[in-house]
């Protein structure tokens, strides 16, 4: 778990921008812009866009994941929350599998030693954590895998070129290419083929 755990100066508006996310569509990315067009312009508002991070509903530039566009299906939101929350903050299930039921003060107790941070920011983190937890339901729900993004995924493949009719083993030269590739976020199998025969065909002619 990162101890570096986002808080939320406010929570007032933590549930309502949770349910205009379900109302609004898929942004490129979702940043102070977005947050803005949906009519959230406080500074304390912002804050959210770390929230969501950490939970990986967003990866680290702003785009929506898996996660943020189940979320979106109202029949099945508080179940994708709570499988998120026990995947980001995974030590502190550990330590309570219930620590959705915690108290607050609890909460502030155990994120103030885990983090290291002082008083004031781990009450934040503590209502940051208990104003997700209420809007979540964690009955029979796992921990949401965060899925690699399309940057973090880069297989090797390794093409050894063959030798030319004429070449003296002894002093010819073997030549291996490793080639990293970032795959697009898909689950289309012949896509993955495609890119794969491209690179054989472009590297053998």
């Amino acid at each position: 778990m990162d101890t570096d755990v986002p808080r939320m100066p406010s929570v007032k508006n933590l549930h309502p921008i949770l349910n205009s996310i379900q109302k609004a569509a898929v942004p490129d990315a979702f940043g102070v812009d977005f947050l803005k067009d949906m009519g959230y312009t406080s500074s304390n508002d912002r804050s959210v866009i770390k929230v969501l991070k950490f939970l990986g509903m967003l990866d680290a530039s702003g785009k929506p994941q898996a996660s943020y566009r189940e979320y979106m299906d109202h029949t099945k939101a508080k179940k994708v929350l709570a499988g998120c929350m026990l995947n980001a903050y995974d030590d502190l299930f550990k330590s309570d599998k219930n620590a959705y039921s915690k108290s607050s003060t609890d909460l502030k107790g155990w994120f103030k030693t885990k983090t290291g941070f002082g008083e004031k920011v781990a009450e934040k983190m503590a209502t940051t954590f208990k104003s997700l937890a209420s809007y979540a339901d964690f009955s029979g729900v796992e921990p949401v895998p965060n899925k690699p993004t399309e940057q973090e995924v880069k297989p090797q493949v390794e093409i050894e070129l063959p030798r030319h009719p004429g070449d003296s083993s002894a002093h010819s030269i073997g030549l291996t290419y490793r080639i990293e590739v970032h795959l697009p976020d898909t689950t289309n199998v012949d896509t993955f083929r495609a890119i794969f025969k491209a690179i054989r065909e472009e590297l053998m002619s």
